[in-house]
């Protein structure tokens, strides 16, 4: 598993680092256009959370398998990487719903 964001290398070692985070491999996409393929980044830079899979052939091609983003259209802004999370369905259940509550690195 790999974790890829904007942010230049140092910056995400240093948020690892700050986490407690060994096993993780941080990747950087800051030089490139790859979050902005994968629909994770807009024409302006602005960052939205993707999930995606990717796949290794025999021969080291890769592939790109899946992608899940936090939008499922233009008027429902979460609920689309919501399947892979079941933290959400449980506080779905709960008598006031999941309302205005968004995980956070710090609290």
């Amino acid at each position: 598993m790999r974790a890829a964001a904007a942010a230049d290398p140092p910056a995400l070692r240093r948020h690892a680092r700050d986490r407690g985070w060994s096993r993780l491999r941080l990747l950087s996409c800051a030089d490139s256009t790859f979050k902005y393929d994968l629909g994770s980044e807009d024409e302006d830079g602005q960052q939205d959370s993707t999930v995606s899979v990717f796949t290794r052939d025999a021969d080291g091609t890769v592939r790109h398998a899946y992608s899940a983003h936090p939008r499922l259209a233009d008027d429902i802004a979460e609920r689309g990487i919501d399947l892979l999370a079941p933290v959400w369905h449980l506080l779905d259940l709960t008598p006031r719903g999941r309302g205005d509550w968004y995980p956070s690195l710090d609290y």
